[in-house]
């Protein structure tokens, strides 16, 4: 552990520079910070899919629909993709949270739990950012321009879309996996080599549950 240790903001930006110094200030008692970024950014991304999904037709978003009048419900579909990404992100966030931590314990770490879960937290720094920008994107972007890339989107093929849908493609995603890396190696003490597989495999099983549930 650090000597000096800093303080919120200086935790949520230094880690963006200097990740193991940061990391290596982290204790159980930052749990409530490291939640508070991640909830930080489960409210971006449900903001940033209620902008987004609310200005898509519904007709493009479910062509099964078309030629049945949806206007009561055209207004509330932004609300309900809002709701429901927040739900997912966050049981998804909790979920690999866990796993990392089962699979720090079984590869020989003897690191703590809730200690991995503010980790974690400040571990999602880059998907925050992320989400933040996307929000400002949802925001400015017109109407036409989304169906477009929804329409492109949707026609990627499966694997991709899961592949995408997994973060594995994405710079911010990537940054927060490396960031995982060594906030595994600091909570569990493992070497390079283990500490990548147990951030991989969470990243994997979203993949799958992705693809096949696509």
């Amino acid at each position: 552990m650090s000597d000096e240790k800093p303080g919120f903001i200086g935790q949520v930006t230094g880690v963006l520079y200097k990740p193991r110094q940061i990391f290596s200030t982290v204790d159980e008692s930052d749990l409530t910070k490291g939640l508070l970024v991640m909830f930080v950014m489960v409210l971006l991304a449900a903001y940033s899919s209620m902008l987004y999904m609310g200005k898509i037709p519904l007709s493009i978003l479910s062509p099964q629909l078309e030629g049945v009048d949806t206007s009561q419900i055209e207004g509330s579909m932004g609300l309900f993709a809002g709701i429901g990404t927040g739900i997912t992100i966050l049981l998804g966030w909790s979920a690999s949270t866990l796993l990392m931590h089962g699979l720090g314990k079984l590869s020989g770490g003897n690191g703590s739990m809730k200690r991995m879960f503010a980790l974690h937290g400040f571990a999602s720094v880059p998907s925050l950012l992320n989400q933040l920008i996307r929000v400002v994107d949802a925001s400015i972007m017109d109407s036409a321009s989304l169906a477009n890339y929804f329409i492109s989107y949707r026609s990627l093929g499966k694997f991709l879309t899961a592949f995408i849908g997994a973060n594995l493609m994405n710079l911010w995603g990537i940054a927060t996996i490396a960031l995982l890396v060594l906030a595994v190696e600091e909570n569990y003490e493992l070497s390079r080599t283990r500490s990548v597989m147990v951030v991989l495999l969470p990243s994997l099983v979203y993949l799958l549950i992705n693809y096949f549930t696509g």
